[in-house]
């Protein structure tokens, strides 16, 4: 036996720890999700030159009732499935640690082939925003399902603004990200509902007992607060319109005013605590026609 090598059962030991070690660290790391290649190039800027693609469903902004696509290229893998387990899995993915000063492209994919970008730089968050149709891209997409999308995003030529010129050609291939299906709450919200509304009531009459119910016990330290932050949460005036329960946490789709004469989709997450349902947190999804 050659020297400094190990006899038999110790090379199998040896490989196994490796093996084993290898697993771990394979498990520990999120779902690298598709691939991406090509650029975004605006001016002098560094490009950027996505590897990975990630892609997951959210609510359209343009009309919050219709789920898309969202796919964001990256250079550094993300984690879709962290990100569709929250209210706003747009934010929840940029705001993710992988890409704290990194730069981004997202796209989203709507179901007719419509295709928005968004290219991202961290420092001032500088954004290049463009679509198909009206706008400047182009989309060349050979898979659009609800489960995967393959495809290309580019500019024919490049794209002028008013302090520099930009062009993008990037493709992509991922299979989309979304939650598991959860039981449907009835029109009024159930349970869940009855215990928002009553939270909600409690805001307009600036009731700290009632809000406090409605709440975590902690979540606010005074009525000021409380009523300055769920009034910027929730619409004065809202319906609920329905939502999902997903065993002690529910998902309410609350209708109301996101500005003066602008209707908008609310998603208000409530959470069973011993004998209530308290509020966990709300989101503005988008606009509703």
């Amino acid at each position: 036996m050659p020297p400094g090598v190990p006899p038999a059962p110790a090379v199998r030991s040896l490989f196994m720890r490796t093996i084993l070690a290898l697993t771990v660290a394979m498990l520990a790391l999120p779902a690298m999700g598709g691939e991406a290649s090509g650029q975004f190039k605006a001016g002098t800027r560094v490009p950027i030159g996505p590897k990975y693609a990630a892609a997951y469903e959210i609510r359209d902004m343009r009309d919050a009732r219709k789920r898309v696509v969202e796919v964001i290229l990256t250079d550094v893998p993300v984690d879709a499935a962290a990100a569709v387990a929250e209210l706003d899995p747009h934010m929840a993915v940029v705001n993710q640690p992988a890409l704290q000063d990194q730069n981004y492209i997202v796209l989203v994919v709507r179901p007719d082939g419509d295709v928005s970008m968004n290219a991202t730089y961290s420092e001032r968050m500088v954004q290049f925003i463009d679509m198909t149709g009206e706008g400047s891209l182009k989309a060349e997409l050979t898979t659009n399902t609800p489960a995967r999308v393959v495809g290309r995003v580019l500019t024919p030529k490049p794209v002028k603004t008013q302090d520099e010129s930009w062009t993008v050609d990037v493709k992509f291939a991922a299979d989309v990200t979304r939650l598991s299906a959860g039981t449907k709450l009835p029109a009024d919200g159930g349970e869940p509902g009855k215990a928002l509304k009553a939270l909600m009531s409690s805001v307009a009459r600036k009731n700290w007992e009632g809000i406090k119910r409605g709440v975590a016990e902690d979540r606010f330290s005074d009525l000021d607060e409380a009523v300055s932050i769920l009034e910027i949460w929730l619409p004065k005036k809202a319906k609920i319109t329905g939502g999902e329960i997903r065993g002690d946490v529910a998902t309410i789709e609350l209708e109301g005013e996101i500005f003066e004469g602008t209707q908008g989709l609310f998603l208000v997450r409530m959470k069973k605590s011993g004998a209530r349902w308290i509020l966990e947190r709300a989101v503005r999804a988008g606009f509703i026609h």
